[in-house]
């Protein structure tokens, strides 16, 4: 199981399917996990590239970056908002890149790497997240299974590892550089150094516009103990044995992976080091996953030459921990699946939200963020009570408003509504969108859950909806974090119980 046969061929169809089959069976539940607020909220940084889309400005909207992102990512999202607005379409997409990213990995160095990614952590906790680091990790994944390729083939690794993040990129000039100096046709070399020099320029300028930005730079410093802790937390306990295997690896078999590998690490510290990268944020070290299963498959192989015995005894043993913490993370994900389940039978506030209200009418949905965006571990039931699979296109903001200003709770029409989701209520965005539903005779719902350890939220609320006098509801909880607050705001004149 350590990557090819006796022929020298890759491993059997058989050892590829049985890994993309645990890589499945490990993401779904992350699929179902993954639709909450932040899923809706990182939705709308494509918003500018949509926009961009629409009005047919191509050129706004290749170069359009999401933060420190290239466009990849808002480009795809920017089409299927513009195509099929569906959530789970957003969801399917990311975890379809990290089962990729297994498949290319599998298929370049054999099913142990594979299984390698299948099961680690951040590739896991990340599968289906909103944002661009599944796609980036496939990008990562082609990158180093295309090196070796005809032209076209490595092109393709270069641009999906440059286009999906700017960390791939840098690993993607290092292979490309790494290419060039390998015994080749003069007709080839300069196929791929023009080739790669095109389909980088437009990211690189980016890069340039970026680092003239002082905002670029303005990240956390970096500290070495709590980053380590950080890796340590993030990859599991079976982190720093690995790390052995990957470095080992990249000594006895230098390759295009190890190029990758160093190429990323030199530019992600000169990035922490330079406050352009957050060290708290885990999502960066998910890139390195690819071209260090590849490097583990190395070592294992340099092994089985000199030690078979022993290199027998690591495979068994990698295999094992890899089953055992893709077992551990099933085993949680399952019982999170079933919370939310749970959940999903007991009266909550949305539900009375959205019996009073019908088409044409506002929801907003006020929650605190209680974890931070990278902390996986959050579930949402709440919003469960609108399915993944209906159309929730962009709604309007009053006022043209940016779509990208989280005060303004990202707004999309569900089943006729217009529902809102912020973890705020700011009132001058509130009054505005309120003046504009009961312009047109519409109702206004505002819910309220999951707020008790966020002080004196259910305070704020409420003062900013008492002038509309609205009907207050309060649906009680016996468990959880806190009651559900439903303040029910007609227009002047209207019933207040409106069905």
């Amino acid at each position: 199981m350590t990557g090819r046969t006796q022929d020298g061929t890759v491993a059997s169809q058989r050892w590829l399917w049985a890994v993309v089959a645990v890589a499945v069976v490990l993401r779904a539940p992350r699929v179902v996990l993954r639709w909450d607020e932040v899923a809706l909220a990182y939705s709308a940084y494509a918003a500018p590239t949509s926009r961009a889309l629409l009005d047919g400005r191509l050129g706004d909207a290749v170069g359009s970056w999401v933060g420190l992102h290239p466009p990849l990512h808002a480009l795809v999202m920017a089409l299927l908002d513009a195509v099929a607005p569906v959530p789970l379409l957003w969801l399917l997409g990311s975890a379809a890149c990290s089962v990729g990213a297994v498949v290319l990995v599998t298929r370049h160095a054999g099913p142990l790497a594979g299984l390698l990614v299948a099961t680690a952590p951040l590739q896991l906790q990340d599968a289906a997240e909103v944002n661009n680091y599944p796609l980036a990790t496939l990008g990562m994944a082609a990158l180093v299974w295309g090196a070796r390729a005809p032209v076209g083939r490595f092109l393709l690794g270069v641009a999906l590892a440059g286009w999906g993040h700017v960390l791939g990129l840098a690993a993607a000039g290092a292979v490309t550089l790494w290419r060039l100096a390998r015994p080749v046709e003069g007709g080839e070399r300069v196929r791929i150094a023009v080739g790669a020099a095109l389909v980088a320029a437009p990211v690189v300028g980016g890069m340039v516009r970026l680092s003239q930005q002082g905002s670029t730079f303005a990240q956390p410093a970096f500290e070495l103990g709590p980053w380590l802790a950080l890796v340590g937390e993030a990859g599991g306990p079976t982190v720093w044995g690995v790390s052995v295997l990957v470095l080992v690896g990249m000594a006895v078999r230098p390759g295009a992976a190890t190029v990758a590998w160093v190429g990323l690490a030199l530019t992600y510290g000169v990035a922490l080091l330079a406050g352009s990268a957050a060290p708290h944020q885990r999502p960066y070290l998910a890139l390195f996953g690819p071209p260090a299963a590849v490097a583990v498959a190395g070592s294992v192989d340099w092994l089985r030459a000199r030690r078979p015995r022993l290199a027998r005894a690591v495979v068994l043993a990698v295999v094992v921990l890899s089953l055992g913490r893709g077992a551990g993370a099933l085993r949680s994900e399952f019982a999170a699946v079933g919370h939310l389940r749970a959940d999903l039978g007991t009266p909550r506030g949305i539900d009375l939200a959205l019996e009073r209200t019908g088409p044409g009418d506002v929801i907003w949905l006020v929650a605190p963020a209680l974890q931070a965006d990278d902390d996986k571990s959050d579930h949402s039931p709440v919003l469960w009570r609108l399915p993944p699979w209906r159309a929730m296109p962009r709604a309007p903001i009053p006022g043209g408003g940016a779509f990208t200003d989280w005060l303004w709770g990202q707004p999309r029409r569900v089943d006729g509504r217009t529902v809102h989701t912020s973890t705020e209520l700011d009132p001058g965005r509130f009054d505005r969108v309120v003046a504009a539903a009961h312009a047109s005779g519409s109702v206004v719902a505002v819910v309220l859950y999951d707020h008790a350890p966020a002080t004196g939220l259910a305070e704020r609320v409420a003062r900013t909806v008492r002038i509309y006098a609205p009907d207050r509801r309060v649906v009680p909880r016996d468990a959880g974090l806190g009651d559900d607050y439903v303040w029910v705001l007609a227009p002047p004149g209207a019933d207040r119980a409106r069905p």
